[in-house]
């Protein structure tokens, strides 16, 4: 994971830990001895936090270190990808529809009600 994700994400972990303990920053920080504005940086991912001061903050809360930790993120390879959008190619010529077909657009909108008249009008005049 980038190190700046890791950040973001054990900032938002700790503000959420925070909020659910219904306490300030300014009520952490005289619990925890860490100031204000650097427990905002932590929580908004501007710093990276040494373990120690994390382990105060996370005290203070009541909360244990297993609390904080961040999963990693799922990745797709790119074959996946590519073979993802070649069915969805292959279902969008099955049903008919090509990628600029505006008339099958507008058709599927009329169909559900909708009042297609000035789009129908501007697709002509082009």
């Amino acid at each position: 994971m980038d190190k700046s994700l890791y950040l973001m994400a054990t900032g938002m972990l700790l503000r959420k830990r925070r909020e659910a303990a219904r306490l300030t920053l300014a009520d952490l920080s005289n619990r925890s001895g860490v100031t204000i504005a650097h427990l905002s940086r932590i929580e908004n991912g501007l710093t990276d936090v040494r373990l120690s001061t994390l382990q105060r903050v996370i005290d203070a809360m009541g909360a244990n270190l297993s609390d904080l930790v961040v999963a990693p993120t799922a990745t797709v390879s790119a074959r996946t990808v590519l073979e993802r959008r070649a069915a969805g190619r292959v279902r969008v010529e099955r049903a008919g529809l090509g990628p600029s077909d505006p008339d099958a657009r507008l058709d599927r909108k009329e169909r559900a009600g909708v009042d297609v008249s000035v789009e129908r009008a501007a697709v002509a005049s082009t």
